[in-house]
């Protein structure tokens, strides 16, 4: 309620009528407080929406038995705590479509809207009041829309063209005539943010720019590098990896010949270990088809394995001055808080379309490279990803719709991930002579050929743990620690227990490393690495 009454409060009416709209519905919420929304007899608050096809060239209108017209969808807010999502929910609710989101959340009209007495569900009800709260949607026209019987007849789009002849109410048609007007200003406001990021971001960069050992030069193998390592790792993680990576594989040579056991122990607590075999693969792709060059056409670049458009356009920008765009989780923050777009960023239809503006607006030149470099660090530095953006430095929040209508917390949107799935596992550290037991995981599937400690499935206890460690017949003799902890993956989530075994005999099952073998050869993943024992406290 305080951010409605907030919004109502701030509201800067269009019209005398809109001014004393306001007036009055705050007069009386401040006289009758929450109850207001209860529906008293003497007026209440409603939430309403103008609902346009995503090219604007079409509205959603429903046929209202009870005013004998084409209209817009809306409801009683009876209890809601937010009128925004109670607009949303009768959208769906009386046209039967699915999906729909905001195109702001901004209010764009407040209006007192009366109401004639009528029959609904066979009740009287007595004419009264509406505090009519609008806002402005947007949905697919590709929708199946379906009539509910309650409240109206017939759903259809009509053309922005003709629709003022199909309303039968004129009181309303100066209602929805300003609230697409304000609509139709909106989307192209939207475009002319996109329009000046490029003034507003490229000095601030210039000035803010962090020293990183990637920007030290525009060598494409060490662009590549660094943005593979990047991809879901932090900055501060990456730094120490790429230069040792760098020390042992100084060029993409040496990293189409390296040893994959080489490959993976430099990799080692990266996380995603695909990433360093893809990058190896590429490699030897540049060395048999390139002529050992990195290619310099974007088509070229995308072409690599394990290489998208958000890598292509990052190294191409940046190394051969391509206006690509290269647009991540970052770019997709900022931009769907610049822009107020409640679009799932993670339905790659958005992604296109952000790419799509963005590459109209790219400068040429060395100014590609820095543009895509100033939109990654406003992601990393100011609009950041977790917690509240730092607003108050922020160089585009003059254009920043988020900013203006306080929604950042609302946005980027994303539907909701499916559950992982939870498996048990019971992790062994083997100890026999001053070596510790390993083993190579299949070399397909989670983890491939990457080394392990043993591990059976399912959670056993002490005793269970001991018997399955006399079936690989290594003599336990002693339980020295039992540690619990998990390990989360992208579509799964481990749950482990693992026993610290003192044993008296090695066996052909494992490989039995000794500390030097552990540390400088063998690559344990994190899941496992976290029980090595020189990890312990």
């Amino acid at each position: 309620m305080k951010r409605l009454r907030e919004q109502i409060s701030t509201y800067i009416p269009h019209t005398a009528e809109e001014a004393q709209a306001k007036e009055q519905i705050l007069t009386h919420w401040n006289d009758m407080g929450d109850v207001i929304f209860d529906r008293p007899d003497e007026g209440h608050f409603t939430a309403s929406s103008i609902i346009l096809n995503p090219a604007c060239t079409h509205m959603l209108m429903v046929y209202h038995n009870i005013y004998d017209s084409l209209a817009w969808t809306g409801g009683h807010a009876d209890g809601a705590q937010n009128l925004l999502l109670k607009a949303m929910e009768e959208a769906k609710e009386e046209t039967g479509i699915s999906k729909v989101e905001p195109l702001t959340s901004a209010i764009l009209s407040i209006d007192i809207l009366h109401v004639k007495p009528h029959i609904k569900r066979g009740k009287e009800v007595a004419a009264h009041q509406h505090y009519n709260v609008a806002y402005g949607l947007i949905a697919s026209d590709q929708q199946l829309l379906t009539v509910n019987p309650d409240e109206n007849s017939q759903v259809c789009w009509v053309s922005l063209d003709t629709w003022k002849e199909q309303c039968r109410e004129p009181h309303m048609i100066p209602v929805y005539d300003k609230i697409i007007k304000r609509m139709l200003e909106i989307v192209i406001a939207k475009k002319e943010c996109y329009e000046q990021l490029p003034a507003l971001l490229l000095p601030w960069f210039a000035k803010n720019a962090r020293i990183l050992p990637w920007r030290a030069d525009k060598e494409p193998y060490h662009i590549w590098l660094s943005e593979i390592m990047l991809q879901q790792t932090r900055v501060e993680a990456v730094k120490g990896y790429y230069q040792r990576f760098l020390d042992t594989l100084p060029d993409i040579k040496a990293l189409a010949e390296a040893p994959e056991d080489l490959l993976l122990k430099l990799w080692e607590g990266l996380g995603y270990y695909s990433r360093v075999r893809n990058l190896q693969k590429a490699a030897k792709v540049i060395m048999q088809e390139h002529n050992g060059v990195f290619p310099s056409e974007y088509e070229a670049i995308l072409k690599l394995p394990g290489i998208g458009t958000y890598t292509a356009g990052a190294i191409g920008s940046i190394c051969f001055d391509i206006p690509e765009p290269a647009v991540d989780g970052n770019v997709l923050r900022i931009i769907s808080r610049i822009t107020e777009n409640y679009s799932d960023v993670l339905n790659p239809v958005t992604k296109k379309d952000v790419a799509n503006m963005l590459r109209q607006v790219y400068p040429h030149g060395e100014l590609a490279y820095t543009f895509n470099q100033s939109m990654m660090e406003l992601g990393a530095t100011v609009c950041v990803p977790n917690g509240a953006p730092k607003c108050e430095i922020c160089p585009v929040q003059q254009i920043c719709m988020a900013y203006a209508n306080d929604s950042w917390d609302l946005l980027p949107q994303k539907e909701p991930k499916k559950k992982r799935k939870i498996e048990q596992k019971t992790v062994f550290v083997l100890r026999c002579n001053g070596k510790i037991a390993v083993q190579k995981r299949p070399a397909s599937g989670l983890l491939a050929s990457l080394w392990q400690y043993p591990n059976v499935d399912g959670h056993l206890d002490i005793q269970a743990a001991i018997n399955q460690a006399e079936k690989w017949h290594v003599r336990p003799v002693a339980v020295e620690q039992e540690l619990h902890d998990k390990h989360i993956f992208t579509h799964v989530e481990w749950h482990m227990v693992c026993y610290y075994l003192t044993c008296e005999m090695e066996n052909e099952l494992f490989t039995w490393a000794d500390d030097v073998t552990l540390e400088n050869e063998i690559a344990l993943p994190t899941a496992f690495k976290k029980f090595s024992p020189d990890n312990l406290q």
